[in-house]
């Protein structure tokens, strides 16, 4: 089998700040899609009174559009190349574009109601199909193409999580409060405020990742100008660890989600407060945080996929130890903290294993396809996204939930403890069981000794 391209050798190490800015891209990148995906329909609901049935409905289909144009990135990443480099010149090009249209989707004009909807579903793709797709899928290649090193590219994605977990952290936790101290949920202008401070904060900490990140990994000029876009969709089909991780991403995605997107009705409504909601997210994400320090430690003892494994069985023995006592904050916020450990061990590996099956497919293909394949790894991640408020909110509707009403309908109730409690329990069985087929770490040594050979020959 005959290699398509050469890569350069890499260094062993990337520097503290390297591994720093690159994290710090995905704690801009939660400063928006947390905001978009958790608090936006929150804000739709309940700032302007809009039908959660059709806002869901506008977000399953522009979750479904973002997943299109995933793939459709990696296919002009894998051919677009400029003097910043096939993936940073992204992130330099669309860093303020994406500040800018965050305060937008949150600036609806009173155009009625028909032209509300409307304006919501335009602004809202802006963000999510188009501005963060063309940012967020070349910086998750950005880890591949810094080094080729398994132990780095983990550290790399430790990093990359740490900081992804505090910007999911700082939304959950202080968006709310913030809201209310600016004004108040219930008005607009006060969303308006916080889009716009999280807007600047997130285009500022992108050119801070462009600037202080570099790009080791290269190809030859054949590979940047022959492979067209049904070439590439070919050679990535071939490789079955990334069709798994694919599967664990749409069912990991639907999960947090949910979780994230019902935490604050189910704060609202069942525990009486909007605010407990963002506190249980908190209680969620800041063990998780701490826990993505020691990761790489427990990675070389016991390896990523039984890691995830062990972590995958954890998330559905704490969702049945919440059905147990459903009201009581204190037991909630312990399950929470559990539920952010177990969390930890999948999110800080999935990223560092579908780098490993970049190697794994050029190993296996004979050709290096990252941008394709990142993002139609992230493919399977929107259509998570997208179901889970599509379904959401399609139940709450179907049940007569009025964001606007001082009470709510009996049925309404039960759908919204249905949605944080139960459904999440059979969506999160599967994890576990699609690992087991997962065989990448065993022989991950043998494939980039003979990817060695081959560049040596």
């Amino acid at each position: 089998m005959q290699l398509s391209q050469k890569q350069t050798k890499q260094p062993g190490k990337i520097s503290f700040l390297e591994k720093l800015a690159y994290g710090s891209g995905d704690l801009a990148s939660n400063l928006v899609l947390v905001l978009t995906t958790t608090y936006a329909t929150f804000f739709y609901t309940d700032a302007l009174g809009l039908n959660p049935g059709i806002i869901g409905g506008i977000l399953l289909a522009s979750k479904l559009l973002d997943g299109t144009s995933d793939i459709l990135m990696g296919f002009v990443m894998d051919r677009v190349h400029s003097k910043h480099g096939k993936a940073r010149s992204w992130i330099l090009w669309l860093a303020i574009p994406i500040g800018i249209a965050t305060v937008m989707m949150f600036a609806v004009p009173n155009l009625g109601t028909i032209g509300k909807y409307i304006y919501v579903a335009i602004t809202y793709n802006l963000v999510s199909t188009f501005f963060y797709t063309m940012i967020n899928v070349p910086y998750g290649t950005l880890n591949s193409l810094m080094t080729r090193d398994q132990d780095e590219r983990m550290v790399i994605n430790v990093f990359r999580m740490f900081m992804a977990q505090i910007g999911q952290l700082v939304i959950s936790g202080v968006t709310l409060p913030l809201v209310n101290f600016v004004g108040g949920s219930g008005y607009q202008k006060s969303w308006i405020i916080v889009g716009a401070i999280y807007g600047v904060l997130a285009a500022l900490i992108f050119l801070f990742c462009y600037s202080n990140t570099k790009e080791r990994v290269t190809v030859s000029e054949e590979q940047k100008t022959n492979l067209s876009f049904i070439a590439s969709f070919k050679i990535i089909i071939k490789n079955n660890y990334w069709l798994l991780l694919v599967v664990v991403w749409v069912f990991l995605s639907f999960f947090i989600n949910l979780s994230m997107l019902t935490a604050s009705y189910y704060g609202k409504w069942i525990l009486g407060d909007e605010n407990l909601g963002g506190l249980l997210l908190s209680a969620t994400l800041l063990p998780a945080i701490l826990a993505m320090v020691l990761l790489p430690i427990f990675v070389r003892k016991i390896g990523k996929r039984n890691l995830s494994l062990i972590g995958g069985v954890g998330l559905v023995v704490v969702q049945v130890l919440m059905i147990i006592n459903p009201t009581n904050i204190t037991w909630l916020l312990v399950c929470s903290v559990v539920r952010g450990l177990a969390l930890s061990t999948l999110m800080g590996t999935i990223f560092a294993m579908v780098a490993d099956t970049i190697e794994y497919g050029e190993w296996k293909t004979g050709t290096r396809v990252e941008g394709m394949l990142y993002s139609t790894t992230t493919f399977g991640a929107k259509v998570g996204a997208g179901l889970a408020p599509a379904v959401a909110l399609g139940i709450l509707g179907a049940a007569g939930y009025n964001g606007v009403a001082a009470e709510q309908a009996t049925k309404a109730i039960d759908a919204i403890n249905f949605l944080y409690l139960y459904l999440p329990l059979p969506v999160l069985i599967v994890i576990p069981i699609i690992y087991l087929f997962y065989k990448l770490d065993k022989i991950y040594p043998q494939v980039m000794s003979d990817l060695e050979k081959r560049e040596q020959a």
